[in-house]
């Protein structure tokens, strides 16, 4: 269980805090977070009494990377994409991990306001042939294919599996993180094809989502996926699929996009949103 998971935790660093703010991998609904990819329930009560806490926040994954967003320094980020932000526009967190986390940072008079959304959650419009045979691919085990059954680890994998199949190859079994490795060593083609289309596909949604939101702003990436292969990301067609929006291509021509690189970012949201409840 998450309890579990947390006093194992507390005990190898020695640490028994009163107070807490737990940063979850799905949509807070009445105090709980059912994990969109785990079988893990997080409930408050719960957790308060298996830590011996005084207090607990639940926030949602991609609030508090959003919220952290403030707190990092040029070292923190790359540049992907140069542009000047709108004035008032909100900000577009966006970022592939275990799956596909969204949140917009909304500017307000006092302070920017975190909403954090199920936008990974829409269902993914296919371009090419090829992603129309990868839709299928996956459509034997998830017949309704959202654009986080791509933008995932589990979605690298299942675009490596359609291209093998695809191209004749046979099946093979390897996680997320060996075909970002193949990619990056040169050793396997097909790794390197699957890690260039995740990126452009990236792109194409990352743009899609400040068309549907407004968020010229900016757009941050962030998630577990991108900062392991940034040269693979920083080199791909991500740019221009971003950029490919008809006759919308002069709305988000504007828009910068930044990599989160810092370790540990949504640590510095989670940390803040706790102090806001001081």
């Amino acid at each position: 269980t998450v309890g579990d998971a947390a006093r194992a935790y507390l005990a190898a660093v020695g640490v028994q805090p009163q107070r807490a703010c737990v940063a979850a991998a799905g949509p807070l609904i009445d105090g709980e977070v059912r994990f969109t990819n785990s079988d893990w329930v997080l409930r408050k009560s719960e957790m308060v009494d298996a830590l011996g806490l005084t207090d607990l926040s639940i926030v949602n994954d991609f609030y508090a990377l959003a919220a952290g967003v403030g707190h990092l320094g040029p070292a923190d980020l790359r540049t992907v994409k140069d542009g000047l932000p709108v004035a008032g526009a909100p900000q577009l967190v966006i970022g592939p991990g275990t799956g596909l986390g969204q949140a917009l940072i909304v500017p307000t008079p006092a302070a920017p306001t975190i909403v954090p959304t199920e936008g990974g959650h829409v269902a993914f419009a296919p371009r090419t042939d090829k992603e129309a045979e990868i839709v299928r691919f996956i459509a034997r085990e998830h017949p309704r294919v959202s654009v986080e059954r791509l933008l995932s680890g589990a979605g690298l994998v299942a675009i490596h599996c359609a291209l093998r199949e695809r191209a004749g190859a046979p099946p093979v079994s390897m996680a997320a993180s060996a075909v970002t490795q193949a990619a990056i060593d040169g050793t396997d083609a097909i790794a390197a094809e699957a890690a260039a289309l995740f990126c452009e596909i990236l792109g194409r949604v990352a743009g899609d989502a400040v068309l549907a939101t407004g968020a010229r702003g900016g757009v941050f990436l962030g998630g577990g996926i991108l900062p392991k292969i940034q040269e693979i990301f920083l080199t791909s067609g991500f740019v221009e699929t971003f950029l490919d929006k008809g006759r919308m291509q002069a709305y988000v021509e504007a828009t910068p996009v930044r990599l989160i690189v810092r370790d540990g970012a949504a640590l510095y949201g989670a940390a803040s949103a706790l102090d806001a409840r001081s």
